[in-house]
């Protein structure tokens, strides 16, 4: 009896020891857990206020911006409508936020290398590029590699565009483009065609042009030109039976009675040259070539950026004083927000690559 008795008794302070061991462990447990739970509470705390600080940054950032000079590049010499544009938005930008926006020519390289080097740029609003057609959507659909890809960039807006008419030397026999288009269907070999490079709004456009009436785009003989302007020259020439250019840079030819306008590829008449007939008035449908201006800015542009130059930019291109300078070079307003810009960049890139496989650039 007495030894059952020491038995029970050992089992009770067994059962004892093992409940207060199981009882220190449950009570340790919690506390990892309330310290776990501490530890996550204040990393959570921690990055809220890192957010907080953040925003606060960027808060001052964007009631401050811009608060020094801005470079602004052009990626063609200076003179052409790209250039001559974007200074007159230059200046006005420069007035309206009282500091300078410098522009600053960087050409050559079929308007990439300057390009590039804008996007290379710090991130911080104070180095844009102004971009056409021709070093964005253009170089993009003639490229299996292309050397600027068109989805890096932090696009900002489209501001212009510049409409382009198909000229022809004042002595030809061409009075209407009916006539003319007629002629170069049949004539194929003998038509050539200026264009500032082999990758170009102008070699697009004559391209979708000959396309569109039925011609065989690959038997266009083309000269190579050092510009718009010397473009329009070789025409009054007569080294070059048609050029596509934008109105701007052959309004002096066109002035002097050397060049005639037979018609725009655009979807309205020019209001500064309004007796320019239209393609789609004599039946060339589609044609979508042109030669706009934009703004981008390198990848990771903080949106107070973004959203700055849409803002002035709307201001500007309602300002009587800008819209009269803007006359004086035959532009038209064409705003486009950043999300539209880079759609409209993207579904050009299609169109430029059919075009280039058409004209046998396409490398």
């Amino acid at each position: 009896m007495k030894k059952r008795m020491l038995m029970v008794v050992a089992g009770l302070l067994t059962a004892a020891v093992l409940g207060g061991c199981s009882g220190n462990s449950a009570q340790e447990t919690t506390a990892a857990a309330a310290k776990s739970e501490s530890a996550a509470e204040g990393e959570a705390e921690t990055e809220a206020q890192s957010e907080e600080e953040a925003k606060a940054q960027n808060t001052a950032a964007d009631s401050q911006y811009p608060e020094k000079a801005i470079e602004l590049v052009v990626c063609v010499s200076p003179g052409g409508t790209p250039d001559v544009m974007t200074r007159l938005a230059a200046n006005w930008l420069s007035e309206y936020w009282g500091v300078p926006v410098t522009v600053t020519n960087k050409s050559g390289g079929g308007a990439i290398p300057g390009a590039l080097e804008a996007l290379g740029a710090a991130a911080d609003g104070y180095t844009v590029c102004a971009i056409t057609s021709q070093n964005s959507s253009q170089q993009y659909g003639a490229n299996t590699t292309p050397p600027l890809d068109v989805n890096e960039p932090t696009y900002l807006c489209r501001v212009f565009d510049v409409d382009l008419a198909l000229t022809v030397n004042a002595d030809s026999e061409w009075q209407d483009i009916k006539s003319f288009n007629e002629w170069a269907l049949a004539n194929p070999g003998e038509m050539i065609c200026a264009n500032t490079g082999a990758v170009s709004t102008a070699a697009f456009a004559t391209a979708e042009w000959y396309d569109a009436i039925g011609g065989d785009v690959s038997q266009l003989r083309m000269l190579t030109t050092a510009g718009g302007s010397d473009s329009a020259t070789q025409l009054a020439a007569g080294n070059c039976t048609m050029n596509f250019g934008d109105f701007a840079g052959s309004r002096s030819m066109v002035d002097a009675g050397k060049i005639r306008y037979l018609a725009t590829s655009a979807k309205e008449r020019n209001p500064y040259y309004p007796d320019v007939p239209t393609m789609a008035e004599n039946g060339v449908e589609g044609l979508s070539v042109s030669m706009w201006i934009g703004y981008m800015a390198p990848k990771g542009t903080p949106d107070y950026v973004v959203d700055a130059w849409n803002e002035a930019v709307q201001v500007m291109l309602e300002d009587e004083g800008f819209q009269e300078g803007l006359a004086n070079v035959t532009g038209r307003t064409a705003y486009l927000n950043a999300e539209d810009f880079k759609n409209l960049i993207l579904e050009e890139c299609d169109t430029y690559q059919t075009l280039a496989e058409k004209l046998g650039v396409r490398q």
